[in-house]
């Protein structure tokens, strides 16, 4: 049992051999390392509990503000987190499931990869399926995959250790259609429902930032039919009347002139 110092008195209880790791794993990043983890699985399956439970017994002074759910918060959080510190970077509601905001978490993970090296970061990447993950970060950085599931009851706290070896073999063979099977994890293991942070606070901080999310991703949807639209008519006026220069197309439809350039330059992909 790993006893839990924050917001609550209660205990967790941890597989033998995936302590033995974060053991390990602790006395590495002393050595001018970084320890990237990734934890997916189902929604709902606790992933998220799991790799909370690992951030904190890595690092005791994880505390909400390192528990982040977008990419900017991230990025954040690596620039002012201090050596050997933990940062756990979580799926929010919506957030990951679409092709778009996986490609935003790529970029930021790939972006931040020196800061994190250079300050021996501890980084637990949660999302929903290690196959959407960058081929960069999930074979070469990323030191282990744990893979949470459901036994066939649909009962939860059950999960798979991937070391670097078996985690790409797994990538190689079980991309292509996205099969966990075509992979032997090193051991499987138990965990429990157990918050290292006040769950509450961590519940609603996720909360806000999904409705953020869905704000910002229903702004881009208008915005991008804006741009289409104003795209055709700017070209439309241009073909129509081509005598028009840039500035009274500008002016006509009452935006800026920078924006008439970038208008009828603009191919729709």
């Amino acid at each position: 049992m790993v006893k839990v110092f924050q917001d609550t008195d209660k205990e967790f209880y941890m597989d033998g051999y995936h302590k033995d790791n974060l053991d390990m794993a602790k006395k590495v990043v002393t050595k001018d390392w970084d320890m990237i983890f990734v934890y997916d699985g189902y929604e709902g399956s606790g992933k998220s509990v799991k790799a909370m439970q690992d951030a904190f017994y890595c690092d005791p002074t994880l505390d909400l503000k390192r528990i982040v759910f977008n990419p900017k918060d991230f990025q954040n959080a690596v620039k002012v987190a201090e050596k050997y510190q933990a940062i756990v970077y979580d799926e929010a509601y919506g957030g990951l499931s679409s092709r778009s905001a996986m490609g935003a978490v790529n970029r930021a993970l790939v972006k931040m990869l020196t800061v994190i090296r250079a300050k021996n970061l501890f980084i637990f990447v949660v999302l929903p399926c290690f196959f959407d993950l960058d081929r960069y970060v999930a074979v070469w950085r990323s030191r282990a995959l744990v893979h949470i599931y459901t036994n066939e009851g649909f009962q939860r706290g059950f999960f798979e250790f991937y070391n670097t070896d078996r985690k790409l073999s797994l990538y190689m063979l079980g991309k292509k259609f996205y099969e966990y099977k075509k992979g032997r994890p090193n051991f499987r293991g138990r965990f429990y429902n157990t918050y290292v942070v006040n769950e509450k606070h961590y519940r609603k901080k996720k909360n806000n930032t999904s409705i953020q999310i869905e704000d910002e991703t229903r702004y881009e949807r208008v915005a991008s039919k804006m741009k289409d639209k104003l795209t055709l008519i700017t070209k439309n006026i241009k073909k129509k009347y081509p005598e028009l220069s840039e500035r009274q197309i500008a002016q006509l439809l009452d935006v800026t002139q920078p924006s008439i350039g970038r208008y009828l330059s603009f191919k729709k992909q």
